[in-house]
């Protein structure tokens, strides 16, 4: 069911194909993605692998830089079967831990001895990255590297300046970058980075630009200028709702409005920065074996999932390897099942085989029948001009159903600002579903739980918006009953 990622260029020639009387494609409203934007929305999912020398302490999160490196040796390491289990579960991207804010160093950087090479691990000739990419590009994974801003053990120097740690840190960035090959997504942390300035990271974007200019740059606090992405201001998988793609440059520097603008963005905000939801199968974000009774079931993540990928986010799970280098078979099982329910849930829409009509017509190439066509390539939408529409769905026959998924197309930028939907036996009596009775943010996709209801007739009422609708997909579903394990 995910939006294969479409040239905005390929959408409008599709829009205004030469048909008698039919308007051309609508225009994009505000501000619209980027390629590298549209690309990262297409995953939808995201692995973190939180992996370094804290998972060789004793239950420690945040390393203080201060462990001796010589503790960092995983007896297994096997960065393929963390793509398997990736695999598994539907997964196509993941970033690594290359650098946490503890200063170690996964790969042989020329710039520090506080890395693998001073390991125990293969006699300190190991390198973790490029053992990561390479099991990446072999198992079809798009590779992201971390490499976190602030560095405790950099900071121990007794000569530790902002300027020199600006060149040591670019000089990092540059051998990631270059040496690696494709690396799809960089992770500018901003736990601990306060002192780290916009001017400072106007160098390290140059040199994310120059090497990898299709990387998707995760950005907080003083690197926003520079990202392609958001945090959205928690660790517990929840999106705000509404959820806006776009955000404003003043309101993230504002410390009282900062986590609403993260969370929610601000609708018709001056910059389109969507939001990236990092959560941990485990209450850690590193392995400790006492967490092996606590990781997240499967209901858990199908919440999490519903809160992120389906209030307009892009989901950023973490799998934290132990200390065999290895994930543990609860966690990836657990994936695994997940992604069974999404599929088994999104792949049969009861309105598959409906008739369908709508109060605001465009023309035969934006017929409301694309609404459940299964085809990314068309869409419905309305005239100019007009915000409001009914778009009635007219079943076969009664259906039982306790979800719903509605998307946006949105290379046309954030258009529907307030919707609906209703549910009738007869076509007339209509009954909104409650928890669709306040919604305003559409995006990349929004879904909405709730009590099974039993009907024949489902309305999707657009109630208002920017301008007038354009609209991907709309279905309603049965959650499939492992979901709830």
């Amino acid at each position: 069911m995910k939006l294969k990622t479409i040239a905005f260029s390929a959408l409008l020639a599709y829009g205004t194909s030469a048909v008698t009387n039919a308007q051309p494609a609508p225009k994009p409203f505000g501000v619209t993605p980027n390629d590298r934007q549209l690309e990262w929305y297409d995953r939808e999912m995201i692995a973190f692998f939180h992996f370094g020398i804290n998972t060789f302490e004793n239950f420690v999160n945040e390393g203080d830089g201060k462990a001796p490196a010589a503790i960092f040796n995983p007896t297994a390491l096997d960065c393929n079967q963390w793509m398997q289990t990736l695999k598994n579960a539907g997964i196509p991207a993941a970033i690594l831990t290359a650098k946490h804010a503890d200063g170690f160093c996964l790969w042989q950087s020329a710039y520090t001895d506080y890395s693998v090479k001073n390991s125990a691990w293969k006699n300190g000739k190991g390198d973790v990255v490029r053992e990561f990419v390479d099991a990446c590009e072999e198992n079809g994974i798009k590779a992201g590297i971390y490499l976190g801003p602030h560095d405790r053990h950099e900071h121990l120097h007794p000569e530790y300046t902002t300027e020199k740690y600006k060149k040591y840190y670019a000089n990092q960035l540059r051998e990631l970058m270059t040496d690696y090959g494709k690396i799809w997504e960089t992770w500018w942390d901003g736990a601990g980075a306060d002192e780290l300035t916009t001017p400072v990271y106007t160098e390290w974007f140059k040199i994310v630009r120059e090497t990898q200019p299709d990387c998707v740059i995760f950005g907080t606090k003083n690197s926003y200028p520079f990202a392609d992405v958001r945090w959205m201001g928690n660790e517990a998988g929840h999106c705000g709702d509404p959820c806006w793609s776009t955000t404003d440059s003043i309101a993230i520097r504002d410390e009282a409005a900062y986590y609403d603008a993260l969370n929610q963005g601000v609708l018709n905000g001056n910059a389109y920065i969507p939001a990236e939801t990092d959560v941990s199968t485990r209450p850690s974000w590193f392995y400790h074996p006492e967490e092996d009774c606590r990781v997240k079931s499967v209901a858990d993540l199908w919440d999490i999932y519903c809160t992120s990928v389906g209030r307009n986010s892009v989901l950023l799970l973490n799998f934290p390897p132990d200390r065999r280098g290895l994930l543990h078979s609860k966690d990836s099982l657990n994936a695994a099942t997940l992604r069974k329910g999404i599929d088994e849930t999104f792949s049969n829409n009861l309105l598959a085989k409906s008739k369908v009509s709508a109060t605001n017509l465009r023309g035969k190439k934006f017929d409301p029948r694309y609404l459940i066509d299964n085809d990314p390539k068309t869409y419905y939408a309305g005239k100019d001009g007009v915000v409001t529409s009914d778009i009635t769905f007219s079943l076969p026959k009664a259906e039982t159903f306790d979800c719903l998924m509605l998307r946006e197309v949105i290379q046309l930028g954030h258009r529907t600002t307030r919707w609906s939907v209703e549910y009738s036996n007869n076509g007339k009596d209509w009954t909104t579903i409650p928890e669709t009775s306040s919604l305003q943010s559409v995006g990349n996709k929004w879904i909405v739980r709730f009590n099974p209801v039993t009907a024949k007739y489902v309305r999707l009422r657009i109630l208002d918006g920017n301008t007038t609708p354009a609209l991907n997909t709309f279905g309603v579903y049965k959650q499939s009953e492992i979901l709830k394990q």
